[in-house]
């Protein structure tokens, strides 16, 4: 209550100082300082009721079942239930007939004599901090961090990852509804899809994955989970293991504002008596304990799935999986003037939960936006003022997870650096973690190649890139913000697996990267520290660009990590050896160079000037000079004091400077290496090492001197033009092959990284240097590296002819028949690599043919039958007044609203039916015109006596910025917000006059009326922001009649009050009725699309296909509006010769389309979409014994259609369909020209 009188009192005092200035005219000063004194009062009151109300010290854990005794809330419960109990057992038919629907509503809301356990087990001493911190000093050894990085076993990685929502994959869901039965508990069909998504991420240079656990997912209705087959927790980790890939295990509850209520179940948001998130209304929090039971329900079942997949424990398969584990979401929302809406008690309670369920890794939250809440004015300023609260104890210090993460868009325009995070998280010993790095929108040029080179430059050795692959939104699961049924269309990877050029250009980058991550990862700027001379060998100290501004090069050194006095801020690693580094290395150098705004042309050469470690600080000294190109994207990465065979007893082979990209370094034995880099032709360089080197092959070698290192001998390489291999070999014999490679190889290429774990046996991995991967490969789009003894290749016939060139001390295994072996690379395509024992060549044994399936199987259609579907009475607000004796809002009763809406029974799925039947008379009509008036969430379709009256759509996408003044002004101006607040209007009125039947003279009942309205509802609100929008209405909200009444039929006219109320009030003596699929009662609660008849087997008559293309599968359908939701049905080959190709559905047409395939709902199309492009199937790997099953529902608006003449005209709008596969270049151009033709 606190919290709504202080949030209520920002608007009340200001009004009341008004009111005093006109009362005190005469003293304009008293008037000014009453107002600044009471403003200030409240921010500091609100500010100290942000950070200690909420959670009291009997803070609520979990539920138990009731006790003898009853508290006074269980007795107001059980009176509410005898109150509707007692309405069934009313004589009266009136009372009874709404009793099914009362009841439904009842059992989903749940308020029953449940009593919340208040043990104080979980906050009975105060959670701090320290509390509940990361134990550095007993997990230290195998898990390390500080402000630069993470540290497995003391090695220095990158954390590079991007989400997998394994919950989105089609093939999980549809093992939970094979035959419409529960999942049978194994999981080898999801894990088969699981490791080719994991596969396709890790080649693209992924380490790690975000994996967002979907509360929803796993438990469809209260007091149930499921964890098996697809929702297998425990065997995803356990492939994660396998595959060696990090993990950071996003918890929620609340897991994005993408997602239908954020990931909160159903059944949950269906009890409009829990606050979610705390959410009394939008923008003002009260603890509410039942909600913190709920939490600690879901963090029960999902963590005991955690435990012992962490990277601190060990298990049949080595180290775990698990990086860190995100605690919430983007929960440290601001209001207006920036106070802040968060209970510091939230993140306090998850914490906690955590660390009693023995979860060990580091903690994380995402409560923070950059730049807003770290250098914005709000931001400053309520530091200071949070400040000075602090230091006069009127509100105590603030918890603090071990890392704060924070969600990052456009860190071109405001760099992230290490002192502006730490000032603002206060946590100077953890590295910079970017949670959900976003690439900014393509209108606004961003790309996600060009946030990770930011990312890479500006010192981020943590982030994740959400949407980097096309993530289908499959049935229900995204949330009104979202797209419906669609991808992500400004994804870097297609859903079936193509990668455009902003992918190939990332994953270059990520590879690079890799290439030194050991002296990449645990880097300062140069400059942020003085030089420190550690080698007895010539080092590089700085590096500057000719030609470039000073902004345009960007120069990271290595961390003095490995030192027998390292810090013991990373516990065990003290005194360990460290993998690719030895006692007299000198500091690897990372140069960044950026020409995109200085150099026209990405072939001009720059100058590049190195200054060693003995040349002098002052001035600008250059101790020698290399030339390059920066090549196609305009920027490079370069390395420079690189050692090659650290760990023989030979001297390594130092590089002391490069300008030349290095793209992978992969392991030969002996302590030799293959460097992958690009021809000259593409990036042109030069690479300048210690001593006199001996070189052949692809390039020449020139002996010089240099000047600061007196006495030295260097050898200056230069490569030749071409693909080729060059042999630099040191006097202790180590070699170095330079693999030079064209841009189409570039494009293809693959590398495979050993896992982080220095147990390499339990993997059965060789022990490799830091960043030194065991293989490499290209030739072909869909190339993996599954380890470090196999290679597979995804069946695609656009890869028909390929060779692939492989770089690998072994021949690897081939995986899958999709490839042939050819021995080593010697002749043929791939001569220019000349006779190396290292390089080993594969082709293809795909089929050179591309194009799509030419038939499909059984083309049978079926048309919904409205009297066959469950109906149920729906009681309106003024039926709930008539049967409880209860007092209703006279709007309530004057609108026609309905006393539940469409959650309220569980009816959340996309579609929910609504029937009106009125029996009308010549003397009922009481105007010319007869309307009807609803309101609905958010898109609806209109049948009135079998007549298509097309419909309306409410709903907007907010453009403001959330919980801004701008936003509450929108949703006043416009309903049907996607997120935030709704207000009550949006009603849409209907003529008709035309479409109403009236009975004769002589029959007695009337001419029967029947309205059916079909609403779609684009989802539930995602309770983002501050904003609490999970309860918003959805369905059909109110429904009016105008232009006739049952005054005077069939009722006792001395109950009437007054002829005004009772003309309304009677009316709605034609009764509404609702139709739905109750998602709690499914094993998978956003796979349907709400009509009760989806999966019907009866019906069905065989329909006749219209080509429209010569070659492929294509028909035209007719769609009678009129005649309501029609349903289309086929099979799929299974022996197609091109099953092995991706199968996309092309429709077009202004209809609304459900689209499933083997009863698994994939995608949701509007008719606002000129046309749509629908995954069907990725290759055989999905593709049942009997061919996939595909079925679609479709249903428009008369306004879309063409009526033909005649006396017997239909309205119908036509549709195209058409089966497109990889390549075939079937766009609606080529139908429209085969159709000329």
């Amino acid at each position: 209550m606190a919290g709504i009188l202080l949030e209520s009192a920002i608007v009340l005092v200001p009004l009341c100082c008004a009111a005093l200035y006109i009362i005190v005219t005469s003293n304009a000063l008293l008037f000014v300082s009453c107002t600044v004194i009471s403003i200030l009062v409240l921010v500091v009151l609100r500010v100290r009721y942000h950070y200690s109300s909420g959670a009291r010290s009997d803070l609520v854990v979990r539920a138990k079942a009731p006790s003898g005794t009853e508290t006074k809330e269980s007795k107001a419960t059980k009176k509410k239930k005898n109150d509707s109990a007692a309405i069934g057992d009313k004589s009266d038919d009136e009372s009874n007939e709404f009793s099914e629907v009362v009841q439904d509503a009842q059992r989903h809301c749940d308020i029953d004599d449940e009593v919340v356990e208040r043990s104080g087990a979980l906050l009975s001493e105060a959670v701090t901090t320290e509390s509940t911190q990361y134990d550095m000093e007993m997990y230290g050894g195998a898990l390390a961090f500080d402000h630069r990085c993470f540290y497995i076993e003391g090695r220095p990685i990158w954390v590079l990852a991007t989400d997998f929502d394994y919950w989105r994959l089609p093939i999980a869901a549809a093992e939970a509804t094979e035959n419409g039965k529960a999942p049978s508990g194994k999981s080898g069909l999801a894990i088969k899809i699981w490791r080719r998504a994991l596969l396709q991420i890790k080649a693209i240079g992924f380490n790690t994955v975000r994996i967002r656990f979907h509360w929803g997912f796993h438990s469809a209705s209260k007091g149930k989970y499921d964890f098996s087959g697809g929702r297998n927790v425990n065997a995803l980790l356990g492939l994660c293991e396998e595959l060696g890939i990090l993990v950071i295990a996003c918890l929620g509850p609340f897991i994005g504002d993408d997602v239908q209520g954020g990931g909160y179940p159903f059944w949950l948001i269906q009890r409009d008596h829990i606050r979610l998130r705390h959410l009394w209304c939008t923008g003002v929090k009260i603890w509410d304990d039942r909600f913190a039971a709920a939490e600690g329900e879901w963090y029960d079942q999902i963590i005991s799935m955690l435990v012992g997949h962490e990277v601190v424990v060990r298990n049949a398969r080595g180290r775990g999986c698990i990086l860190m584990v995100q605690l919430e979401n983007e929960l440290n929302a601001r209001g207006a003037l920036g106070l802040p809406l968060a209970l510091h008690d939230e993140t306090r309670l998850l914490a906690r939960m955590a660390r009693e369920r023995v979860l060990r890794v580091p903690l994380a939250t995402n409560n923070l936006r950059w730049p807003e809440d770290f250098s914005s004015f709000s931001a400053r300023m309520w530091a200071r003022v949070e400040k000075k609260l602090r230091a006069y104890r009127l509100i105590r210090s603030p918890y603090r997870a071990d890392i704060s993460g924070f969600t990052a868009c456009d860190i071109e325009t405001t760099s992230v650096n290490v002192d502006g995070i730490a000032g603002t998280t206060r946590g100077d010993n953890t590295p910079m973690v970017a949670l959900e790095l976003r690439s900014p929108s393509i209108e606004q040029g961003g790309s996600f190649s060009n946030q990770i080179e930011l990312a890479l430059r500006q010192g981020l050795s943590v982030f994740s890139l959400p949407g980097f692959f096309s993530a289908c939104n499959r049935g229900n699961l995204a949330s009104p913000t979202r797209t419906q049924g669609g991808s992500n269309d400004c994804a870097a990877v297609a859903a079936d697996g193509t990668l455009s050029a902003d992918a190939r250009t990332a994953r270059l980058i990520i590879h690079a990267a890799r290439a030194l991550e050991g002296q990449f990862a645990a880097s300062d700027p140069v400059g942020s520290r003085p030089w420190v001379s550690r080698a007895s060998r010539p080092a590089v100290r700085s590096v500057r660009v000719d030609e470039l501004p000073a902004g345009a090069v960007s120069v990271r050194r290595q961390w003095e990590y490995m030192t027998s006095t390292a810090s013991t801020q990373n516990g065990n690693l003290a005194g360990q050896e460290m993998p690719g580094v030895d006692d007299s290395t000198q500091l690897g150098i990372v140069t960044y160079v950026d020409g995109r705004y200085a150099l026209a042309d990405c072939e001009k050469e720059v100058a590049i000037l190195f200054t060693l470690a003995d040349a002098p600080v002052l001035g600008t000294a250059c101790s020698f000079a290399l030339t390059g190109t920066l090549g196609p994207r305009k920027r490079a990465i370069f390395a420079a004091n690189i050692l090659v065979g650290v760990h023989t007893e030979n001297a390594p082979l130092a590089l002391i400077a490069s300008s030349k990209e290095i793209y992978a370094r992969v392991a030969l034995g002996n302590g030799s290496e293959a460097w992958i880099c690009a021809e000259e032709a593409v990036q042109a360089g030069q690479l300048f090492f210690d001593g006199i080197c001996q070189v052949s092959g692809h390039a020449e070698v020139e002996v010089v001197d240099v000047e600061h290192a007196p006495g030295g001998k260097f050898s200056f390489v230069m490569l030749n033009p071409g693909a080729g291999v060059a042999v630099i070999t040191g006097s202790s014999g180590i070699s170095l092959y330079i693999v030079l490679i064209s841009q189409h190889a570039l494009d293809t290429l693959v590398v495979g990284h050993g896992s982080y774990s220095r147990d390499g046996a339990a993997r059965e991995e060789p022990r490799l240097p830091a960043t030194v991967a065991y293989a490499a490969a290209w030739g072909a789009d869909g190339l993996t590296i599954v380890s470090p003894n196999a290679i597979d290749l995804q069946p695609s016939n656009a890869n028909a002819g390929c060779h692939i060139v492989v770089v690998s001390q072994q021949q690897l295994q081939l995986d899958s028949d999709a490839l042939l072996p050819s021995g080593t690379a010697t002749t043929g395509a791939n001569s220019a690599y000349g006779e190396h024992p290292f390089i080993w060549r594969l082709s293809s044994n795909s089929k050179g043919e591309t194009g799509t399936i030419a038939a499909v199987q059984g083309f049978e259609r079926r048309t919904t039958n409205w009297n066959s579907l469950p109906w149920k009475l729906l009681p309106t607000m003024s039926d709930l007044e008539t049967m409880d004796d209860i007092n209703v809002m006279s709007w309530q009763r004057d609108l026609g609203a309905f006393a539940y809406q469409a959650s309220d029974v569980g009816f959340n799925a996309s579609h929910v039916l609504y029937r009106c039947q009125v029996f009308l008379k010549p003397h009922h009509i009481t105007s010319r015109k007869v309307h009807l008036q609803l309101n609905v969430r958010h898109r609806c379709t209109v049948w009135i006596n079998g007549i298509n009256m097309s419909g309306h759509q409410t709903f907007h996408q907010r453009k403001s910025a959330p919980s801004s003044l701008a936003a509450s002004i929108e949703s006043l101006r416009a309903p049907g917000a996607s997120a935030g607040a709704d207000r009550w209007g949006g009603t849409s009125t209907y003529d008709v006059t035309d479409a109403i039947q009236l009975s004769g003279a002589e029959d007695k009942d009337g001419a029967l009326n029947e309205v059916i309205v079909l609403v779609e509802s684009f989802g539930v609100g995602a309770q983002a922001f501050g904003d609490n929008d999970a309860h918003t209405p959805r369905g059909l909200i109110s429904a009016y009649w105008h232009g006739f009444d049952f005054v005077g039929e069939d009722h006792d006219d001395t109950e009437i009050h007054d002829h005004e109320h009772d003309r309304r009030t009677e009316q709605m003596r034609a009764k509404w009725m609702i139709c739905g699929v109750d998602v709690t009662k499914l094993s998978d609660p956003y796979n349907s699309s709400g009509l009760p008849d989806e999966h019907l087997q009866a019906g069905w008559t065989a329909a006749v296909e219209h080509p429209l293309m010569s070659t492929g599968w294509s028909t035209r359908v007719l769609l009678n509006s009129d005649v309501g939701v029609q349903w289309w049905r086929w099979q799929l080959p299974a022996d197609s010769e091109f099953a092995c190709e991706p199968v996309h559905l092309r429709i077009c047409g202004k209809v609304t389309t459900l689209v499933w395939v083997n009863r698994v709902l994939l995608a949701k199309c509007h008719p606002d979409a000129e046309e749509s492009i629908v995954l069907l199937r990725e290759d055989t790997s999905t593709t049942p014994k009997a061919g996939d099953c595909v079925q679609l529902m479709m249903y428009g608006w008369a306004e879309d259609a063409n009526v033909t003449s005649g006396a017997n005209g239909r309205a119908t709008i036509a549709v195209e369909l058409s089966l497109l596969g990889r390549g075939t270049g079937a766009t609606r151009s080529n139908i429209e020209q085969d159709i000329e033709k």
